[in-house]
């Protein structure tokens, strides 16, 4: 496959796929009797490629007028109208039926999900900062890599040469500097495409430069810094970190780019290094969970598998035609390393969320002489969750008991009255069903303590065995 002649032109009149699950979304609004645009906005800001029509249609209408262009969904919504929505919203082509092979469509899928990452994260840090324009930059983080989706639609082979090209530069980087402070200036996927599509004669300045006239570009909003008081340089130093980060852990949350990334982020939102990267990670679980049901790859998945620092890379390079033997792991030619226990624990966890009946699953930390703070959350799909955030250790005394002694509890209907006054507010309350409450420790020190809810069909001895199991390995 080779890019088509004039690509810039071409790009112009062949709007990008949007996902299936999004187009279908957006049809679903569109069958009640008058659109409702905030909903509509909702389905729009989960795709580059839909937003990006709206943008610069839009935008293009402004221009007509000699008026500035929208910077926002809702607004541009607002001046095409609904008879341009119900007509041309409908039209956008859809992801699945564009792209037939599955490495090519997986390619299209991570660029896209590493665009949104990158958008979701720039809203939570500008909210953290208490802005108030959060949407603009946001929906700058959002269109950031239309480009490489383009190129992953159009021409596949240039966007794993750029995209293998940029993670080897930071797998050799890595490994030679792990402990430098610069790490943030070792990769740039961007410059990655740069190079990639100079070589076949396309300067990207250039055809940015020209797709604004359809697209609604970040480049677009940067030049217009200077006219929109409300912006400042913090707005592109975080959009700049949303997309180094949305990239970077895909090599795994502990990868030493991401710490150094989320040292840089405390500074522009003057948080601590760990407050940082907890937002981060906190909000990144969220959003996987949020939308587990639309097809996209997310790192936060990783989370627990990645706990003992493994440079491993995901996605995984196969699912998308990458090169597995340059792009596998990075300590490939090194000797592999044992199992840790993090690793040994995250596998265990990973057990027990398969089993049947099993709701809630949380890991707890002593933090002070009174109080377990949770580092661990996860709930099945559509679960409300009721483990705490923080336990009061004076409040449920039987747990620092079951501590000394590193010994499991069940407590169910049947003895939950009963502790009840031993347990504190929330643990009973979870103990209501089901609730494993777990000590785990390593060579004999208490390490975490492992809190399993299920519903009655939750098989306790299996919960109890798959504890045992995993944790008889963590502790030798």
């Amino acid at each position: 496959m080779a890019l088509p002649d004039n690509w810039s032109e071409y790009l112009l009149e062949h709007p990008l796929p949007v996902r299936r699950a999004i187009h279908q979304g957006i049809r679903r609004e569109l069958q009640t009797e008058s659109p409702d645009f905030p909903r509509l906005v909702g389905w729009l800001r989960r795709d580059p490629a839909a937003s990006s029509m709206v943008l610069g249609a839009a935008a293009r209408g402004q221009r007509e007028r000699q008026r500035s262009a929208p910077h926002n969904l809702e607004h541009a919504l607002s001046l095409l109208g609904s008879n341009w929505v119900r007509r041309h919203l409908p039209e956008m082509p859809v992801l699945e039926d564009t792209l037939t092979d599955p490495t090519q469509r997986a390619g299209y899928l991570a660029a896209s999900s590493r665009a949104f990452r990158a958008a979701r994260l720039t809203e939570t840090w500008l909210i953290e900062r208490r802005e108030t324009s959060v949407e603009m930059v946001a929906i700058a983080a959002l269109l950031h890599n239309l480009i490489e989706l383009a190129l992953w639609r159009d021409e596949p082979s240039l966007a794993r040469r750029a995209l293998s090209e940029s993670r080897r530069q930071l797998i050799d980087f890595t490994a030679a500097h792990g402990d430098d402070n610069n790490l943030e200036q070792c990769f740039s996927l961007g410059h990655a495409f740069q190079a990639v599509l100079a070589d076949v004669g396309i300067d990207l300045a250039e055809l940015e430069h020209a797709m604004t006239e359809r697209y609604y570009l970040p480049v677009m909003l940067l030049a217009e810094e200077a006219s929109i008081p409300v912006l400042g340089s913090h707005h592109q130093a975080i959009l700049v970190l949303a997309r180094r980060l949305a990239f970077a852990s895909e090599f795994g949350w502990h990868h030493p780019v991401v710490r150094r990334l989320t040292v840089m982020l405390g500074e522009q939102l003057h948080l601590s290094p760990d407050a940082a990267w907890h937002l981060t990670v906190n909000k990144s679980i969220r959003d996987a969970r949020e939308f587990a049901d639309i097809p996209m790859y997310h790192p936060a998945h990783m989370l627990v598998q990645h706990d003992d620092g493994r440079d491993r890379l995901w996605p995984l390079p196969a699912d998308y035609g990458l090169d597995v033997a340059d792009n596998d792991y990075h300590a490939a030619k090194r000797s592999p390393k044992p199992r840790s226990s993090s690793r040994q624990l995250g596998d265990m966890i990973r057990r027990l969320a398969t089993l049947a009946g099993m709701k809630e699953i949380a890991l707890y930390s002593n933090v002070s002489e009174t109080q377990a703070r949770r580092r661990f959350h996860w709930q099945g799909q559509n679960e409300a969750g009721s483990l705490p955030e923080t336990i009061d250790l004076q409040a449920s005394p039987l747990l620092p008991r079951l501590q000394t002694r590193l010994e499991p509890l069940t407590i169910d209907a049947d003895n939950v009255d009963r502790l009840e006054g031993y347990l504190g507010k929330a643990l009973a309350e979870a103990g209501r069903t089901n609730l494993i409450i777990a000590p785990l420790a390593v060579d004999g020190q208490l390490v975490s303590t492992l809190c399993c809810r299920g519903d009655s069909t939750l098989p306790r001895a299996s919960v109890l065995e798959t504890i045992q199991s995993g944790h008889s390995t963590t502790s030798g």
